[in-house]
């Protein structure tokens, strides 16, 4: 058997060694083109302005078979959304060196280049970062009005250098604004929801975000009327990432999604009962807490908010389209959510709310008992727990010089001390200890008329704020000053940081970043 295995095997070999090999074995070297780490090292960012930047690229090319680049060769120099326009394509050049005007809307891009060697389509290519903006795309915009109420929109652009933008509404439709109230900006990347809201006390438009056009009006749904309305007044506006959000608008909440195309519909400040819906008013402000915005699995998108009929706080958790009240733990006697109880037998009327990223993003509501004008503050923080916030305290408000002429209010992120104007003085406040208030500034011959404390821009962590003074009787008499707050346990002082001028009165202000 073994004798039989052999010669089986060699009888194959020889069999094999008849046949003529008739592979084809002539290989041709490719063409292998490099494009060199010019223009494209791994922390290479352009950053350009759009109808202004000329972007400039020449790249270091090696052709492994043609070092004089003599052969047939295609370029493509295309950008690639990834943000607003994502996949899609914008070519920018054919030619070996990229050298043109940036005409691209504002975007973070990927620009490639592509290089078809045309003798054997066998292509080669190298990317780097391309982000484009405008001079609309990042900045703080500024509502302004002038001694008549009549409304201009300003900006202080800061894509690149600092620009003073004036009036930059595109009005074609000549809609007349005046007296307003807020403007806000809805930052997220969505196409969507490219607005600014342009509030004021006897209507509400929504511009397009890029060019600040196309105005039209919001409409709500009235329970009252029971149906659509408009000449709706908003006074706060509260969104995180790309969550939904709320505005309050005549006393009600509504919210604020990607579905909203300028109608609402049912507001959602009502509880359920078996009888049907209970529409309670509330206070003109929003607690949210901003502490993980940065992080979208870290959003808390929850918000409280105060119910001026019953006296007490309130609530809208995730997804749900009514509200409920907030609940009192037996083992927590800090304060009542219900301020009937702190307070019997009316509870306490609103002042107003303010936001903050001190702790883990700390919202404070001033309200005042009816009986004897006193003020008291409450704080708490919003946790992710449905109807769930971490009480922080109940002060009542002493020592705090004017703060009964006060209607704008700030709370510094490190220490959370209380920053209030009154006339043209500026103060700064430790409830928590009950110390006598601090004269941080004061601008004779002016008055303030904006205070903005900054914990949405990506400076937020540096504890800056910005308040808007006015000369009366002058046309542009208005003035913008940046601070940064220095406050320890029981100190605060402010650092100037910059100023800009040239505006009329400044009402409110927005940070737009897209």
């Amino acid at each position: 058997m073994k004798y039989n295995a052999y010669l089986l095997v060699f009888c194959m070999l020889l069999l094999s060694s008849c046949f003529k090999d008739k592979g084809n074995y002539d290989y041709t070297d490719i063409n292998d083109i490099t494009i060199g780490d010019k223009g494209f090292a791994a922390d290479t960012i352009y950053n350009v302005r759009a109808n202004v930047d000329r972007l400039t690229i020449t790249p270091e090319l090696n052709f492994s078979l043609d070092p004089e680049e003599k052969g047939s060769y295609k370029y493509e120099w295309v950008a690639v959304g990834t943000q607003k326009y994502p996949g899609e394509r914008f070519v920018l050049g054919n030619e070996r060196n990229l050298d043109c005007i940036i005409t691209l809307p504002a975007e973070a891009f990927t620009l490639y280049l592509k290089i078809t060697d045309q003798n054997t389509n066998v292509v080669f290519s190298k990317s780097v970062e391309l982000n484009v903006s405008t001079s609309y795309t990042k900045g703080w915009i500024l509502a302004c009005e002038d001694d008549a109420g009549n409304v201009r929109v300003d900006m202080l652009s800061i894509s690149r250098d600092t620009l003073h933008l004036k009036n930059i509404l595109t009005n074609s439709s000549n809609v007349p604004h005046k007296d307003i109230n807020l403007i806000w900006v809805d930052n997220s990347p969505e196409l969507y929801e490219e607005q600014v809201y342009v509030c004021t006390a006897h209507n509400t438009f929504r511009y397009g975000r890029d060019e600040f056009d196309q105005p039209t009006e919001l409409t709500i749904f009235d329970p009252d009327q029971k149906g659509y309305r408009n000449n709706i007044v908003i006074t706060d506006i509260q969104k995180l990432k790309d969550k939904r959000g709320m505005f309050l608008a005549d006393g009600k909440a509504y919210v604020l999604s990607s579905s909203n195309e300028g109608e609402f519909g049912n507001p959602v400040s009502y509880y359920e009962e078996e009888s049907g819906y209970k529409y309670f008013n509330i206070g003109d402000k929003i607690a949210c807490n901003r502490s993980g915005e940065d992080i979208s699995a870290a959003v808390i998108d929850q918000f409280i908010l105060y119910n001026t009929d019953d006296k007490r706080f309130t609530y809208l958790r995730t997804l749900a389209n009514s509200m409920k009240d907030m609940a009192d733990s037996d083992s927590d006697n800090t304060f009542s959510w219900n301020t009937k109880k702190d307070f019997a037998p009316d509870g306490l009327d609103f002042v107003t709310t303010i936001n903050s990223l001190f702790g883990s993003g700390q919202s404070a509501t001033l309200l005042k008992n009816p009986i004897d004008g006193k003020l008291y503050l409450y704080t708490y923080t919003i946790t992710r727990t449905g109807g769930s916030a971490t009480k922080g305290g109940k002060y009542m408000v002493s020592g705090a010089t004017n703060i009964d002429q006060s209607e704008l209010f700030s709370l510094t992120n490190r220490q959370g001390y209380l920053i209030y104007a009154a006339g043209n003085t500026l103060y700064g406040y430790n409830f928590r200890n009950g110390s006598a208030a601090v004269e941080l500034r004061s601008f004779p011959g002016e008055k303030i008329t904006a205070i903005f404390n900054d914990i949405i821009s990506d400076q937020k962590d540096q504890d800056f704020f910005y308040i808007a003074t006015y000369k009366e009787g002058q046309e542009n008499g208005g003035t913008l000053r940046k601070y940064q707050v220095i406050d320890s346990a029981d100190k605060i002082e402010i650092i100037d940081q910059e100023t800009w001028g040239d505006f009329s009165r400044i009402k409110n202000i927005a940070f737009k970043q897209f």
